[in-house]
């Protein structure tokens, strides 16, 4: 920064012209690194990966590219030349903590959702295994999600309100159970989704029947909040009535 300052105080630039053409220089080669390191993950180094992961005997890092774990870690290296880059805006605190902030907050993002492709990665892979007909993990995997997500979440309010994360958990405590009203139906299906597989109650290919509403259908899928329409003794489509907000397993027609 202070060489292109010198360079245009040399050949009579207004000082204050100087310093916002200085800025305005690096701004745009900080986008420019920032294109040219995004076009090489996305366009090189995750290409290289790929066709590395595709082409070897091992199956499961397969589902990491399905996923799309890596292309969603790539973008977080924008992110981390723009927060370094920050320092060239000493002279402007502000700006320079704003520009923080965003990149931080962008980091993060970028983290967490490459933490859910990965669990959502890793959960396909379990569920290649036989185990996972009668011990499925799809619950275990949305709750980490949740709390992950909710962790993050606190870190990005604080961050935008310049407080501690741990002071915003302490005053959650009045709002938790406004929290648990709203989101009430989701929690006890999830829970319940849970228990049946922890405790072996359903399986996955299992035929259920309720005669009490006319329905029945094979499981294909738990834990979930809703379940999907399943077949009726009739013949005709029916609703399911874990769909009203019950919980219950998936069953196919």
């Amino acid at each position: 920064m202070d060489q292109l300052k010198s360079f245009f105080d040399a050949r009579g630039v207004d000082p204050d012209a100087a310093q916002w053409l200085s800025y305005g220089i690096v701004t745009v080669l900080v986008l420019l690194v920032c294109f040219v390191a995004n076009w090489v993950a996305k366009k090189i180094v995750l290409k290289l990966l790929t066709l590395f992961i595709t082409k070897n005997r091992i199956e499961w890092d397969d589902k990491l590219v399905e996923h799309g774990v890596f292309q969603k870690l790539s973008h977080v290296m924008p992110g981390v030349i723009i927060y370094y880059a920050s320092d060239f805006y000493a002279d402007f605190p502000a700006i320079e903590l704003l520009i923080e902030k965003t990149a931080f907050i962008y980091i993060l993002l970028a983290m967490l959702f490459s933490l859910s492709a990965f669990l959502n990665a890793l959960n396909a892979i379990y569920n290649t295994w036989d185990i996972s007909k009668t011990r499925p993990i799809k619950g275990i995997v949305q709750v980490v999600k949740i709390v992950f997500f909710f962790i993050g979440g606190i870190v990005i309010i604080a961050i935008l309100i310049n407080k501690s994360p741990l002071i915003l958990l302490g005053g959650l405590g009045a709002l938790s159970a406004v929290l648990l009203l709203v989101f009430q139906n989701s929690i006890l299906g999830l829970v319940a989704g849970i228990q049946l597989s922890a405790n072996d109650m359903v399986r996955v290919g299992d035929w259920i029947e309720m005669p009490k509403h006319n329905a029945d259908g094979e499981v294909i899928e738990f834990p979930r909040r809703r379940s999907s329409t399943s077949r009726s003794k009739t013949g005709g489509g029916c609703r399911n009535p874990a769909a009203g907000g019950s919980s219950g397993p998936s069953t196919s027609t």
